[in-house]
């Protein structure tokens, strides 16, 4: 008997693996090849170069099909080899299911897909994830321009005929608030990669402690906020704040550094520049707390990770992750409470090793509960249904 035909998903997106700057998008997209890839015949289009990098990949070939590792075909845009007439001979040839598109506002990944589906293949399925660009912190940031861009989107009707996944029903209810509210919406809470499990035995003194930031550096990110909260531990305690990820916002990441120079004696902070997914586990396993006083969050991978390398979280109200303080497993504090941060990293600084090593140990277990859900895989399998 022959083997059932797998749906064939052609993904769309502006960076995937060898890249990680990008952030949640590749993890999301990574994790989900991996894990699904027994029910369904991934192939990715997507760009030779990582995010605000001009030189490409050095282990793959552009404008051409590459197959990785794992079996997955992957074909490897160009800036020059970027053309509508290019990508539209892909997405005919490749005869998809199912087309999928990870961004909202992306030309040449997003908007073109959208245009050669609608008048070459409109019998096709298109699911389009937004990847919290509808959260109203994102949309805060440069308010004006993507305000004008979904107005002048919902004129034309654009996303007309769209499926839209939401990581969480929060993102559903803001994909309505912009949209309307009878948009075809799949809830599926994105898929992140297993994790072997960490020791709990990490050394921690009462006084002393350290912090991790790993993410982007941009303002919706709000590691400002983080640093500034920092620097009003009393000279009491002893406190290191390392901090992980690409520079996306130059400007922003000036502001930080005025910041940090202001630091005391008692106070270490340190930029440790981007790293790979692949890395971050080990590089994890030796913090206490992870730090992310974020705007906002459809799902953020560098929480769940953390937790799942035993680190505490220390975040804000805006992401997915509440009610960790019940379960101890960090907290979650409302955004513009700074006074509530500051007692918080106080407790943090003060927790003992015992203490600290069943926290983390719940952290872990709070993370593991998350990756290991099986209603999460047999969500997002109902996606591409």
């Amino acid at each position: 008997m022959s083997e059932k035909r797998r749906k064939k998903i052609v993904v769309l997106i502006d960076w995937y693996l060898p890249g990680y700057k990008a952030g949640g998008p590749i993890q999301s997209v990574a994790n989900m090849v991996l894990r699904l890839k027994q029910d369904f015949d991934f192939v990715i289009v997507t760009g030779d170069t990582d995010e605000s990098e001009t030189t490409p990949y050095t282990d793959v070939k552009s404008d051409e099909w590459n197959t990785l590792a794992d079996g997955t075909r992957v074909y490897y845009f160009s800036k020059q080899g970027r053309k509508f007439s290019t990508l539209k001979k892909i997405m005919l040839q490749e005869q998809a299911d199912v087309f999928y598109l990870n961004s909202l506002f992306s030309v040449f990944f997003t908007m073109y897909p959208l245009i050669i589906r609608k008048y070459f293949l409109p019998s096709r399925k298109i699911i389009l994830a937004c990847r919290g660009m509808l959260g109203k912190g994102a949309l805060d940031i440069k308010s004006g321009k993507k305000k004008l861009f979904l107005m002048t989107a919902r004129l034309i009707g654009l996303y007309k005929n769209v499926n839209w996944h939401a990581s969480t029903e929060i993102e559903a209810k803001e994909i309505a608030l912009n949209f309307g509210k009878h948009q075809k919406v799949s809830v599926a809470t994105n898929l992140t990669a297993l994790k072997s499990c960490p020791s709990f035995d990490r050394k921690k003194e009462v006084g002393k402690v350290r912090f991790v930031y790993l993410s982007r550096i941009s303002p919706i990110k709000n590691l400002l906020a983080s640093i500034h909260t920092i620097l009003k531990l009393p000279d009491t305690y002893q406190v290191e704040f390392d901090i992980y990820g690409p520079i996306d916002d130059v400007s922003y990441w000036e502001k930080c550094k005025l910041a940090i120079t202001k630091i005391p004696p008692h106070i270490k902070i340190n930029y440790k520049g981007a790293i790979a997914n692949s890395e971050a586990i080990k590089v994890l396993e030796s913090y206490h707390f992870v730090l992310l006083q974020t705007y906002h969050e459809n799902f953020c991978h560098s929480i769940i990770e953390s937790m799942a390398a035993g680190c505490v979280a220390v975040i804000t109200d805006q992401t997915p992750w509440r009610n960790l303080t019940a379960v101890k497993a960090g907290w979650d504090i409302p955004l513009d409470d700074e006074p509530a941060l500051v007692e918080t990293l106080k407790t943090c600084c003060e927790m003992d090793e015992v203490t600290f090593n069943e926290w983390s140990r719940a952290a872990f277990n709070f993370a593991e509960r998350v990756i290991n859900n099986p209603q999460l895989i047999e969500d997002n399998k109902r996606l591409f249904a």
